[in-house]
């Protein structure tokens, strides 16, 4: 990250508690480790420190004699007391693997009240069935931060919901979105920003989810600008560098022209993790006089050579905003439908199975389902919206849109909640995902499942 936060912004973090046990480092963690993104023989692991010239992580195989293998970050700003992103890519890993792995500041030994440990994905194919998998779905993180807030009854609700999610068993997290909230006082400057991005990332109760599980991530309007933002936010840079430094995806290679695109696999699914920001015309110009895009056509005609592509049985297409709603007015793909349709017509004419979405922002959690599609595709689209964790409620209970006829029945919920989607099936062509909603103390408001058979495309 470009250090550019001023120390005097920073005072009100230098003595914030992430759980973790005190040392005789002069140094200290501020936020994580947190786990990145996990591939056969790599895993990336990131960590945030203060006051520290050197931070090292060392890792082994779970319970074996092996000596532990090092990775070390040298921080050359330690004596200025700004914070310092650490992200390890940990190579050459062996297969299906669980590690271990300890952090030194300094070379003093960090203690944490829980196991830290990672996963290497399993090499299956022509070899046994894809493994059995599950991943947790969210969107809309708000952290209370009162100086900053707007006055009355505070936005963001209890952080509990957190140590729910951790404690829910789950390979990776997908953030879909608005997973930071800059308010008006943070997005005019890029210290403001930044001092958003490591308030947010600081909070105590997010520290064990951060470490449970891998996590991947895409942005929508709050973690990117101001509201409803679009390609014009003119501290776009500061959000593409903040956003590169705090998440650690399986693509870090994101050029500024491209935003944040990326995909990634685990077992026998895709997941597509769109930007539906950086590229944004206005949401609200007129489809009828001008043409306008969400996506960009460089990223648009990546989507569809990377869907073409895929051979996963389960295809998953993440992005911030509602895809299939067809009775919003609200920011969504129905703002922009000719985009939509051209998405949705070019899945029909390759034939392509297996396809769902899976978005964020609504501050309500449904599973929306476009059964026109089904006579020319051979089989239904499903959009399941996760929103939120913390955030507000949805103004959508008592308005023409909660009798939305494209909704699973029995699928709204209007608290904080979270999603899980369970992956599973003996062999090819018996898989099937199961969602699950729940609420913040993590019991289940629903549950709907998804055959293969289900989402098989017209030959």
């Amino acid at each position: 990250m470009k250090q550019k936060i001023l120390i005097l912004l920073l005072l009100p973090f230098v003595f914030v508690k992430t759980g973790l046990a005190q040392t005789k480092s002069l140094g200290r963690i501020t936020a994580g480790p947190m786990l990145g993104y996990s591939t056969h023989t790599e895993c990336a692991v990131w960590v945030q420190t203060i006051g520290v010239d050197e931070t090292t992580i060392q890792y082994k195989i779970l319970g074996s004699n092996a000596e532990w293998q090092s990775s070390n970050s040298l921080n050359f700003s330690a004596g200025k007391n700004i914070p310092q992103s650490n992200k390890f890519y940990l190579t050459h890993l062996e297969m299906g693997k669980t590690y271990e792995y300890q952090i030194l500041l300094d070379g003093v030994l960090q203690k944490f009240p829980y196991p830290l440990q990672f996963k290497t994905q399993e090499l299956w194919e022509w070899r046994k069935s894809a493994p059995d998998f599950s991943f947790l779905a969210g969107s809309c993180l708000y952290i209370n931060d009162s100086a900053y807030d707007r006055p009355g009854v505070p936005y963001g609700k209890s952080t509990d919901i957190l140590n729910s999610m951790a404690n829910t068993p789950a390979d990776f997290m997908l953030w879909l979105g608005d997973n930071v909230y800059m308010r008006e006082a943070d997005y005019s400057s890029v210290s403001g920003m930044e001092r958003r991005y490591l308030h947010t990332r600081s909070e105590p109760k997010l520290q064990l989810l951060l470490a449970k599980m891998n996590h991947y991530a895409i942005w929508d309007d709050h973690d990117y600008g101001d509201n409803d933002a679009n390609k014009t936010f003119e501290h776009k840079l500061t959000s593409h560098n903040l956003f590169s430094e705090y998440w650690a995806n399986r693509s870090n290679n994101y050029l500024y022209e491209d935003g944040i695109y990326y995909s990634f696999k685990h077992s026998d699914a895709e997941f597509f993790m769109l930007d539906d920001r950086w590229f944004r015309d206005e949401s609200y110009l007129n489809e009828q006089f001008i043409s306008k895009t969400q996506l960009g056509a460089k990223q648009l005609d990546w989507l569809k050579n990377k869907l073409a592509h895929s051979k996963a049985v389960f295809k998953f297409v993440c992005v911030g905003g509602q895809f299939l709603n067809e009775h919003t007015n609200k920011e969504s793909f129905n703002l922009y439908k000719k985009e939509r349709q051209e998405i949705i017509q070019f899945i029909v004419d390759q034939k392509i199975s297996g396809v769902v979405f899976l978005t964020g922002d609504r501050h309500h959690t449904e599973l929306l389902k476009n059964d026109a599609v089904t006579a020319t595709l051979g089989y239904p689209l499903y959009d399941l919206t996760s929103s939120s964790i913390t955030a507000g409620s949805s103004s959508v209970v008592g308005s023409d849109e909660e009798k939305n006829p494209m909704r699973v029945p029995n699928t709204l919920v209007a608290e904080n909640n979270f999603c899980r989607i369970k992956i599973s099936g003996k062999k090819k062509g018996e898989r099937q995902i199961e969602m699950s909603c729940y609420d913040a103390k993590g019991m289940v408001k629903w549950g709907y499942v998804i055959k293969e058979s289900d989402l098989k495309a017209k030959r």
